[in-house]
């Protein structure tokens, strides 16, 4: 179910991350616009952004999420990092 037709929950591979959107107020001590934590699997994006934003930093946390699920390091080539994130997507 969504808030406002925004998701509540998103499938990522075989884990479901929760999607909060917490206010600017609420998300001012992460000093960021969104954060994923894939231990809990729960994905905020800031409730206070324009839509265009809060899609943006939605999306930015997704492949965040997808980074983890599909166990991509930083030492990964750009190339192996799009081919597994399309997979992912």
């Amino acid at each position: 179910m969504s808030v406002h037709g925004k998701p509540d929950r998103i499938k990522v591979l075989n884990l479901t991350f929760t999607i909060l959107f917490p206010t600017a107020k609420e998300m001012s001590a992460s000093e960021s616009l969104g954060w994923c934590d894939p231990e809990t699997q729960v994905i905020a994006v800031s409730g206070d952004l324009s839509a265009d934003s809060m899609q943006d930093v939605f999306l930015h946390e997704v492949l965040h999420s997808i980074a983890y699920v599909m166990g991509l390091k930083e030492k990964e080539t750009e190339e192996n990092y799009v081919r597994s994130l399309a997979t992912g997507l």
